[in-house]
């Protein structure tokens, strides 16, 4: 059994695999990690395999929890056909690289990978599997509660997403919206540009993937868990 663990921003997710057979996951709050070293005791796990981008404390939290060989996983150059064009692959979070490689086993034309959590993550992988990079940018909670704590009139609960707002909620609604659904059709437009192709399809994942999703264009598709599913593939490897 391989335990494979994704520490994000303000949540882990963490999956249990024989094979290919997911036989136990679960999720927790930073402040909930305390019970996982009893849950994971008593597995018979073989490894396991973790990326992190949570605090220092987090991470090293979770190493002491995990009773078996713990591998950490980082960005790197190159993963089978998947060729990383970022300047500097150690800065880079490795939850953005496995959900690329996760999203080059889904689909293997043009993508778009947004991960949308507590930030937005926009990632542009070709057909021919060359990543080139990508966005990041406030999440939808982040960016509301952003303008809740550096403006004076702010602070207040978003309304609707509306084509024209007319009231302060909606704006606050439908800005952060059009600040998002913009980030991800933008990349899907240069993509395009660059390819002389269709627009790529765009794989949506994280905690806000059902709220943004009807206000993208097709094609389109929601996959859960995509660094663990990432996770799996290196672990495999």
């Amino acid at each position: 059994m391989k335990l494979l663990i994704d520490a994000g921003n303000s949540r882990v997710k963490w999956a249990v695999y024989q094979g290919a057979d997911c036989v136990a996951q679960g999720a927790a709050a930073h402040h909930e990690l305390a019970g996982l070293a009893d849950v994971w005791r008593d597995l018979p796990l073989e490894g396991a395999w973790m990326s992190s981008v949570a605090r220092g404390e987090v991470a090293d939290g979770l190493a002491a929890a995990v009773p078996c060989a713990l591998h950490r996983v980082h960005s790197e150059r190159r993963f089978g056909e998947v060729c990383n064009h970022y300047r500097n692959t150690a800065e880079q979070g490795a939850d953005r690289w496995l959900a690329v490689l996760a999203a080059r086993e889904i689909c293997r034309g043009d993508v778009i990978v947004a991960c949308a959590g507590t930030a937005l993550t926009v990632e542009t992988l070709t057909a021919e599997g060359d990543y080139l990079g990508g966005l990041i940018l406030p999440g939808h909670g982040l960016m509301l509660h952003s303008l809740a704590q550096g403006t004076a009139n702010l602070n207040r609960q978003a309304g609707e997403v509306v084509a024209f707002p007319q009231g302060t909620p909606d704006a606050l609604a439908s800005g952060a919206m059009a600040a998002l659904v913009g980030a991800i059709e933008g990349q899907r437009r240069k993509l395009a540009e660059r390819t002389g192709r269709e627009p790529a399809t765009v794989i949506l994942t994280g905690g806000d993937a059902a709220r943004i999703a009807p206000w993208l264009a097709a094609p389109l598709q929601i996959v859960d868990n995509l660094v663990l599913m990432g996770l799996l593939k290196v672990a495999n490897s």
